[in-house]
C-alpha cells in the first residue's frame, strides 16, 4: 500500500487485508462504478472506500454523502465504520435517498426558492387513508378507470418517470393522474417520499447556486444498490457529476435490480460506467456460495457471469431438488417442514434456514398454515398485524433491546442470530425522532440517560409485563408528544392503534422481538426482503409456472395469462437473488400445478426458473 496515503492503522490494516479488486476500488482516485454479484463483499469495500475518502481525500471541513435503500443500510455503515475506528461525525451522512434530500437540499434551500419548507408540510405515504382518497380524487379528475389501491405502483413508476424528464404517454388518464397527485400534495401543503427526490432535483436543476453549495458540503456522493434507486435519483447524480463536478461511486449489481415495479433499471447503472471518465470495477469473488450454488444461479440468468468461490473453499455446497409429484401447494409446504427437520438433524441452527416466497397468496397461506401446525418457531417478516411507521419501529427495537438484557445478544450467540441495536444507536434515533417533530433537542448524554433508562431497567425483560413496560416508555420518552408533533399523517393515530393492539393481541416482549432476535427461528420472508442477506440453507417452494413466475389473472379472457417480458426479467431476477442467500445449500420445490384461492387448480407445468437449474445439473 505504498501509494496510499495517510490513514487510521486500523482502517489501513481493513484494506490490506482486501482482495486486489475490493482494493482498488476502495482506494481509486475518481469517479467508479462497482458491480458486486452476490456474496462478493460489496458492503465491506463500501464502506473501505466511505472510509478511504473521508480520511485520505476530502478535505476536513468537507463530508461525504453515504445514499443507501434502508435504513439498515446506513446504519451499517456508520456502525462498521466505527468499530474501524473512523468517527467522521458530521462529515459523514448516511442514510437513505430520501433522507438526504430532506437534511441536505429540502431542509437548508426550500424556503429560499419559495417552496414549502418541508418541516411546515405533512409527511404522508401511501399506506395511509390519506394517500389513497387523494390518488382516487386524482384518477377521478384524470378519467383513469382503475382501482387506485391496486395501481399504487404504477403512479409511482410514472411520477419518477415524469420528474426524471423521461418520455410517458402524454395522452393516457394514468399520465394525467400522476401529474395531478404532485400537483394536489402541494396544494396541500404534504409531501411524500417520491416528492422528497423529485422537488431535491427540481431545486438543483433550477438554482446552479445551489448546487455548488451542496456539492462544496458534499464533494464525494457514495450510492449503495444503485441499480434499484431510480429515475430521479440518477438525474440528481448524472447533474451534480456532470455539471457541478461531484465525484460519484456507484455499487450495485444489475442482476439484482428487483425494484422494477417502481421504475428502477438495471441501465441506469450501465449508463453511468459508460460514462467518460469512470473506472468499471468488477469483484469477482463470491465469499458466500459453493461454486456448486454460484453455477446454478448463472444458469437461471442465461448467461455467464466471472463470479467464482474463493480459492480456498472446499465444499462446493449443494442444490437439491425436491419434486412434489402430483400435489399442490399444501403438500410443497409439507415437504418444506420434512426438509426443515432435515437440516436441523444434521446441525443447522433454526436461524441459518430461511424459506422464501415471491408474494402473498396461496402459497404464503399455505406455508403459513404448516409452520402452525408445525413444532418450528419462525419469524414472518411479511406480518403486519401491528402497524408500521418510524415512530412504531422505534418502540419494536427498545423491546428487543430491553427483551435481549443488558449485554446484546449478538455478544451471546451468532451475530446474523440477532439484528438488536445498541443503546447508543437507539439514542440517535430517539434524538432524531425528537428533531423532526420539532421538539426540544437533548444533548446526547441525556438521550442516552433516558434510553438507559427505558431500556436497562432490571425490572423489564424476558420476565417483565411489556403492557406495563410501553406505557412507561411512552412516558419517559414524551412519544406522545412525539407523535402529536410528527409531520407524519397518522402518527398520532398509529400509536394508539399500535398499543391498543397490542393489548388486544396479548403481545409480549419475545412476540414483539421475534424481528431482531432471530436465536431459535427459521426465518420466512419474500424474495425482494432476502436480498442483502444470507443463511446456510435457503428453501425456495412453490416453484410452479404462475406462482413463480407469477401470471396475472386476466378479466376480459377469464383465465391466467403469462407474464410480460419485464414481469418475468423482474421474476427471474428475484428468483436470482433468492437462490444466491444460500451458503451451503438450497432447496428447490417444485411441481405440475398449484391450487387457487377457492379450490381451483392451474396445471401449467414445473417454473421454467426451475427447469434451468434442473437442465443445468443434468448437463453436468
Amino acid at each position: 500500500m505504498s501509494d496510499q496515503k495517510t490513514v487510521r492503522p486500523v482502517l489501513a490494516a481493513e484494506i490490506e487485508q482486501l482482495n486486489p479488486a475490493q482494493r482498488m476500488a476502495a482506494m481509486h482516485n475518481g469517479d467508479l462504478v462497482v458491480r458486486a454479484g452476490p456474496g462478493s463483499g460489496k458492503t465491506r469495500t463500501l464502506v473501505a472506500r466511505v472510509g478511504y475518502l473521508l480520511e485520505s481525500e476530502i478535505s476536513r471541513y468537507r463530508g461525504v454523502a453515504a445514499l443507501t435503500y434502508t435504513r439498515h443500510a446506513a446504519q451499517e455503515i456508520v456502525d462498521r465504520l466505527d468499530r474501524l475506528s473512523v468517527r467522521p461525525g458530521r462529515r459523514l451522512t448516511a442514510g437513505t435517498v430520501h433522507s438526504w434530500c430532506l437534511s441536505a437540499v429540502l431542509r437548508p434551500y426550500s424556503y429560499l426558492v419559495g417552496l414549502p419548507s418541508p418541516d411546515e408540510s405533512k409527511l404522508v405515504d401511501d399506506k395511509s387513508g390519506e394517500w389513497i382518497t387523494l390518488l382516487q380524487r386524482c384518477f377521478d379528475v384524470a378519467g383513469a378507470l382503475e382501482n387506485p389501491r391496486y395501481e399504487k405502483a404504477a403512479i409511482t413508476r410514472l411520477r419518477r418517470r415524469i420528474a426524471a424528464g423521461y418520455e410517458v404517454q402524454a395522452d393516457d388518464p394514468m399520465t394525467q393522474a400522476a401529474i395531478l397527485v404532485d400537483r394536489e400534495l402541494e396544494r396541500r401543503g404534504w409531501i411524500d417520499f417520491d416528492a422528497m427526490v423529485s422537488r431535491s432535483l427540481k431545486i438543483i436543476n433550477e438554482n446552479p447556486k445551489i448546487a455548488r453549495l451542496i456539492v462544496s458540503r458534499y464533494p464525494s456522493l457514495v450510492v449503495d444498490e444503485y441499480q434499484d434507486l431510480g429515475p430521479v435519483l440518477h438525474r440528481l447524480v448524472v447533474t451534480l457529476r456532470d455539471e457541478f463536478d461531484i465525484q460519484v461511486s456507484a455499487f450495485g449489481d444489475v442482476d439484482q435490480a428487483v425494484m422494477g415495479f417502481t421504475g428502477a433499471e438495471p441501465e441506469f447503472l450501465n449508463e453511468l460506467s459508460s460514462k467518460d471518465k469512470f473506472e468499471t470495477i468488477s469483484l469477482p469473488l463470491n465469499y458466500r456460495s459453493g461454486q456448486a450454488i454460484i453455477s446454478a444461479s448463472q444458469a437461471v440468468l442465461n448467461e455467464s457471469r466471472p463470479y467464482q468461490a474463493t480459492p480456498d473453499r472446499e465444499d462446493l455446497g449443494s442444490i437439491e431438488l425436491a419434486y412434489v409429484e402430483d400435489g399442490g401447494l399444501w403438500d410443497h409446504s409439507n415437504a418444506v417442514m420434512e426438509y426443515i427437520d432435515e437440516f436441523l438433524a444434521s446441525g443447522f441452527p433454526c436461524h441459518q434456514i430461511a424459506v422464501l416466497y415471491p408474494r402473498k397468496g396461496p402459497l404464503l397461506d399455505a406455508l403459513l398454515y404448516a409452520f402452525k401446525q408445525s413444532s418450528h418457531a419462525y419469524v414472518h417478516e411479511g406480518d403486519e398485524s401491528l402497524p408500521r411507521s418510524d415512530l412504531t419501529d422505534f418502540i419494536r427495537t427498545c423491546a428487543a433491546r430491553t427483551f435481549s438484557g443488558f449485554q446484546p445478544i449478538g455478544s451471546l450467540a451468532e451475530k446474523d442470530a440477532s439484528d438488536v441495536a445498541t443503546l447508543r444507536g437507539i439514542s440517535r434515533r430517539y434524538a432524531e425522532l425528537r428533531r423532526k417533530s420539532g421538539l426540544v433537542e437533548l444533548e446526547s448524554r441525556a438521550c442516552d440517560a433516558l434510553i438507559a433508562e427505558v431500556c436497562v431497567a432490571a425490572s423489564w425483560g424476558s420476565s417483565g409485563d411489556l403492557l406495563s413496560w410501553l406505557s412507561f416508555m411512552v412516558e419517559t420518552l414524551e412519544l406522545k408528544a412525539v407523535a402529536n408533533a410528527s409531520n407524519r399523517i397518522g402518527d398520532s393515530e398509529d400509536l394508539k392503534l399500535f398499543l391498543d393492539r397490542c393489548e388486544e393481541l396479548e403481545i409480549t416482549f419475545e412476540d414483539m422481538s421475534s424481528a431482531a432476535i432471530r436465536a431459535g427461528k427459521v426465518t420466512l420472508t419474500t424474495y425482494h426482503s432476502a436480498k442483502g442477506r444470507e443463511w446456510d440453507v435457503v428453501i425456495l417452494p412453490g416453484l410452479v409456472e404462475g406462482v413463480m413466475p407469477g401470471w396475472r389473472w386476466n378479466q376480459r379472457m377469464k383465465r391466467f395469462v403469462e407474464p410480460s417480458g419485464r414481469q418475468l426479467s423482474q421474476d427471474r431476477m428475484a428468483f436470482y437473488v433468492g437462490l444466491t442467500r444460500a451458503r451451503s445449500s438450497a432447496v428447490l420445490v417444485f411441481g405440475d400445478y398449484w391450487e387457487g384461492k377457492y379450490g381451483y387448480v392451474n396445471r401449467f407445468g414445473i417454473s421454467r426458473f426451475a427447469r434451468d437449474v434442473i437442465d443445468h445439473m443434468s448437463a453436468q
